[in-house]
């Protein structure tokens, strides 16, 4: 786009991958993408992620017990902002919707 634009991004305009990550940190995010979401069945809220298979992971990836440490207090983290985002986009989907939304 900054190319059709004729000009050059700002690099702290720049929004960082994953692979600008450190590796532990990279791992981490591969192992919660590799976890199943729950979902609230009749209202579709988000519940977070099923942890139940992170054990599993760590064992068939052969993780190190650093990292399975540094995984358990991360993932959460993660999954927070994950659960704030989805919150987020039906709350601005049911906007206008007869219905949705709040009256604040």
């Amino acid at each position: 786009m900054c190319e059709m634009l004729g000009n050059e991004p700002l690099e702290e305009q720049i929004p960082i991958g994953r692979e600008d990550l450190c590796l532990e940190t990279q791992i981490v995010f591969n192992l919660y993408d590799k976890l199943q979401a729950q979902w609230e069945g009749f209202s579709g809220h988000y519940l977070g992620k099923n942890l139940t298979l992170l054990p599993i992971l760590f064992e068939e990836y052969n993780i190190e017990n650093d990292i399975r440490k540094y995984a358990w207090d991360i993932i959460p983290v993660i999954d927070n902002f994950v659960a704030q985002d989805v919150a987020d986009k039906i709350k601005s989907k049911t906007k206008g919707v007869p219905g949705g939304g709040s009256n604040s």
